[in-house]
Order: C-alpha cells, then sequence, then structure tokens
C-alpha cells in the first residue's frame, strides 16, 4: 500500500504544476491561451470609426482575421462592438494633439491580453495591375511588446476589385503566424513583461543618484538591491543620470495567486514606501506623477 501511495507520488510530481519551480512562480510556468483583440492600424489623430465605417477593406480584414483566431480556439474581444459601445469621445475620435491614443485605450478597456494589429493597403502599379499587402503585428496588450509578425500579399492582378484581392491576401493567413504568437507569449509568461519606471529627483530635493542614505549605501545601490528582489526573476535595467533615474524591470503578466492581470499598483505602492524610508527628510516625500499599466513616474521634489 505505501508503495502505490508513492508511485502516486511521484507521478503527481512529474506533471506539469507540480514542480517546486511552478510553486514558487505561480501561474507563469503554465500554458495558457491568451485573449486576442484585433484592431485596425490606425494613424494619428484618424478617426477609427470612420475608418472602421467606411473603408471596407480594414473592416473585412480585421473581421477575417479575429475570425482565423476564432476558428483556431482563441477567445477574441470585438474591437467593433467596444469602439461603438464606448460613450468616451477621445476613444471614438481622437483630435490633432491629443495624448491618448484611441486604439489603445480600446485595447485597454478590452481586457485583452494580445492585441493583433491589422494593416491593408493597396499598391497600384504602372502596368495597371494592382496587389494588396497584409501586416499583421501582435503584442502584449499593456506593454505593446511584440512578439509575432508577419506580411501577406495577394499577388498582382489587373483589377479595381480590391476586395477581392483582399480575399487572396486574407486567404494566405497560416497557421505560423498563431504558433509565433502562441510561442512568444509563453516565452513571456515565463520572463514576465516589462514595466518602465522613471524616477525624477527634483531641484529642491538635494539627491541624486549617488547620495548618501539613512542605510549608508547610495541611492541606486539601494534601488538595485529592491529591484533583485522585486523584479520578476530578478531581471531589471537600471540607468542614471544627475536628476533622473530611469529603470526597466520585469513584471510577471498574471498575478502568481488570483491568476488575474497584474496590476502596477503592487509594484508603485511597495516602491513609495521603500523610498520613503530611505530619504532622511518628510519634506522630500516620494509622490506619483503618472502612472499606467506600463509605466510609473515618480518624483522625488
Amino acid at each position: 500500500m505505501k508503495k502505490l501511495i508513492w508511485l502516486v507520488f511521484a507521478c503527481m510530481l512529474a506533471l506539469p504544476g507540480y514542480s517546486q519551480e511552478s510553486a514558487t512562480r505561480g501561474t507563469a510556468n503554465n500554458v495558457r491561451q491568451p485573449n486576442v483583440i484585433v484592431v485596425p492600424y490606425a494613424k494619428e489623430g484618424q478617426d477609427v470609426r470612420q475608418l472602421i465605417e467606411n473603408n471596407p477593406l480594414v473592416s473585412r480584414a480585421v473581421s477575417k482575421v479575429k475570425e482565423e483566431f476564432g476558428n483556431r480556439g482563441f477567445t477574441t474581444k470585438d474591437f467593433v462592438t467596444l469602439l461603438k459601445a464606448s460613450k468616451r469621445n477621445d476613444i471614438i475620435s481622437a483630435t490633432t494633439g491629443a495624448k491618448s491614443d484611441p486604439v489603445k485605450d480600446v485595447v485597454l478597456e478590452s481586457k485583452a491580453d494580445i492585441s493583433v494589429e491589422v494593416k491593408i493597403f493597396v499598391n497600384k502599379h504602372a502596368n495597371g495591375s494592382s496587389e494588396v499587402s497584409l501586416e499583421l503585428q501582435a503584442a502584449e496588450a499593456i506593454s505593446g511588446e511584440s512578439f509575432a509578425n508577419a506580411s501577406y500579399t495577394s499577388d498582382k492582378f489587373i483589377t479595381q476589385d480590391s476586395l477581392k484581392l483582399a480575399e487572396r491576401a486574407l486567404g494566405k493567413v497560416n497557421d505560423d503566424f498563431f504558433t509565433q504568437l502562441q510561442n512568444g507569449f509563453n516565452e513571456m509568461m515565463e520572463k514576465g513583461r516589462n514595466l518602465n519606471v522613471r524616477i525624477e529627483l527634483g531641484p529642491n530635493s538635494g539627491i541624486d543618484p549617488y547620495t548618501e542614505m539613512k542605510t549608508g549605501n547610495d541611492l541606486e545601490t539601494e534601488l538595485q538591491d529592491w529591484l533583485s528582489n522585486n523584479s520578476y526573476g530578478g531581471n531589471y535595467d537600471i540607468n542614471s543620470s544627475d536628476m533622473v533615474i530611469d529603470i526597466s524591470m520585469k513584471v510577471p503578466i498574471y498575478d502568481q495567486v488570483s491568476g488575474k492581470p497584474y496590476n502596477v499598483t503592487k509594484v508603485r505602492g511597495p516602491l513609495i514606501s521603500f523610498l520613503k524610508g530611505l530619504l532622511t527628510s518628510e519634506e522630500h516625500e516620494p509622490k506619483t506623477k503618472a502612472s499606467s499599466g506600463q509605466q510609473i513616474w515618480i518624483v522625488i521634489q
């Protein structure tokens, strides 16, 4: 009986998810199929709703690529539906000089893991022939890190029917792109995604990256120790100038306990508390200047 129990236990250890590494790294080592949103390529300031409604090439390409993901078992978010449901004017139509990216805003609202940008256009040649080109670019939705891309063409034909040419290009989308995307996502699950942190040292703060802290170490050294313990897998990069410290650190895509998308507040709060503990004067309290899914900006006045 004891031998049987030991055999069952040994088999459980051999299964994915029962290794010690999986226990310490949470969901990161489990293969997970991402949620995908397919979006159109849009120029800065372009009205995204009009682009979808008035350009049949774009609307067909977005619809067809989304369909291909669905055929392969991916859960997809419908960009057009989310766009129409949104009541925010800055999402529906970006005005010139606006800071927001309307497509990016919809992507973030969708809670998708991956955004796939579709760019489709017609090339007309001097001999009267035309050709439709299709470009796909897959990226992690929050950070924008790209890990899969592909290009397809309809080949050249003497015709004015761009939709037929588009169907030829779309028909060439194959499993290679989806395999590349899944493999890239799996790798990011293992290594984490990038989070950029900027610490700005105000002119009245009286400190720079090499100022000695309460601990006897300078600020940059203390940050390196903190990052070693708090970045995903201990992976980070730090660059300092007189008044700015720029950090690129890895964070998991998903919270290792809840399995939900990782929230940068799990970095921002502890980092600010850490900085407060280092500073010798309460007058120079670190404050958040900006925070998003891919960037944290802290200012010490």
